[in-house]
């Protein structure tokens, strides 16, 4: 029987929302994991930016790997790191060399996802398939935080973690049956075209530096300030991560009003209103609401731009590229999160009135550099 040539490219939503299950559940609880480890809040804000800074001292290498690996094998690598990295994280075993490896499966995944993505669609599909892809993977966070809300209350904080990895193995059989889909034995070339590049990052990278003062210590920031338990912090963040997938799936219908970079501007100068009432409002319902809105609207434009930077890149330099990206968005968010845990180790719930100032700031001048990055440039798909 012949299979529909859509069938590839939603085999790599499902693994997509799989391996997602399992990194959201990660990404929420590692705070609290730490906590119950023992270690205090400065180190928890190094380990964050270990996790960060592995993607930034391997972004070369693997700018040149992936294209000659393959998308495919470079995706078989990531699962088994994430593996190995979750399980020792997980067990407290060697908690940092663990983290590094979890990084490294990270950047392995962001510069070989998207381009293998871009392959199994035709381009006037990008839009649809990218925004279909985030919205799973970022609604299947609903799921995953309410289970790691569940799992700390029936089991402690200390065991939370080694549930993500089944989601990771089952991901694995869908990734494998893949077509190759290109990207192999393609080098990268950088002459002439780092300075595009650097154009079209600079509003990332922007918004990342600001992200990382507050965004990694979000649940943190809500558990202290209302004194919530960890399973209405797990039910806060879960309905977060619906509303931002709601969203995401809403993006094709703006992007043909507005255009991608019309639409990257609309949502995210839309969300600044509401990272401000996040910040400074003092009733728990409107802090609810302003994290779910605020959420939604400022994610929503990643796969809009992942989409939108495709039509600006050669296939060669796509990995490169999506490498760069997740190194420099890595590093600032990085420095970010260590200066911020510092921050907060001085001045305690207080310093977050500083951090989400400073953030409010460096996001509305991101956004504003972002007809800037795209003008005059050339399309080349």
């Amino acid at each position: 029987m012949k299979t529909s040539p859509l069938a590839p490219a939603y085999r790599f939503v499902l693994a997509s929302f799989l391996w997602s299950f399992g990194a959201n559940l990660v990404h929420f609880f590692l705070n609290f994991h730490l906590e119950a480890l023992g270690y205090g809040r400065q180190a928890i804000g190094l380990a964050q930016a270990l996790l960060l800074l592995v993607g930034v001292v391997f972004t070369l290498p693997l700018a040149y790997l992936i294209p000659r690996l393959g998308y495919l094998k470079s995706l078989h690598l990531a699962f088994l790191l994430a593996v190995l990295g979750g399980l020792l994280v997980g067990l407290g075993v060697l908690v940092f060399p663990g983290l590094a490896a979890y990084g490294l499966a990270g950047t392995l995944l962001q510069g070989a996802a998207a381009p293998l993505m871009a392959r199994l669609v035709p381009p006037e599909r990008r839009v649809a398939l990218f925004s279909l892809q985030a919205a799973l993977t970022t609604a299947s966070g609903f799921f995953s935080t309410l289970l790691a809300g569940y799992l700390s209350d029936l089991l402690g904080a200390r065991w939370v973690l080694l549930f993500a990895l089944p989601f990771f193995v089952l991901a694995y059989p869908l990734v494998r049956g893949l077509p190759q889909g290109g990207g192999e034995g393609r080098p990268l070339h950088f002459r002439g075209r780092l300075r595009a590049w650097l154009r079209l990052l600079l509003p990332q990278v922007v918004i990342g530096f600001g992200a990382g003062l507050v965004i990694p210590f979000l649940n943190l920031f809500l558990k202290e300030k209302f004194g919530l338990t960890y399973g209405t912090t797990g039910a806060i963040f879960a309905l977060s991560a619906l509303a931002t997938g709601g969203a995401m799936l809403l993006q094709p219908l703006l992007v043909a009003r507005l255009g991608k970079l019309g639409a990257i501007v609309f949502v995210q100068a839309l969300s600044l209103p509401f990272l401000a009432a996040l910040a400074w409002a003092p009733w728990l319902p409107v802090v609810t609401l302003a994290l779910l809105v605020r959420g939604a609207l400022m994610n929503a434009a990643g796969p809009v731009y992942a989409a939108l930077v495709m039509d600006y890149l050669p296939e060669e330099e796509r990995p490169g590229f999506f490498l760069l990206e997740s190194a420099l968005w890595s590093l600032l968010f990085a420095l970010a999160s260590a200066l911020s845990g510092a921050v907060q180790e001085a001045l305690g719930l207080k310093a977050f009135d500083l951090l989400f100032g400073v953030t409010l700031a460096l996001y509305t001048l991101g956004i504003a550099f972002w007809p800037w990055a795209f003008r005059g440039l050339e399309r080349v798909d």
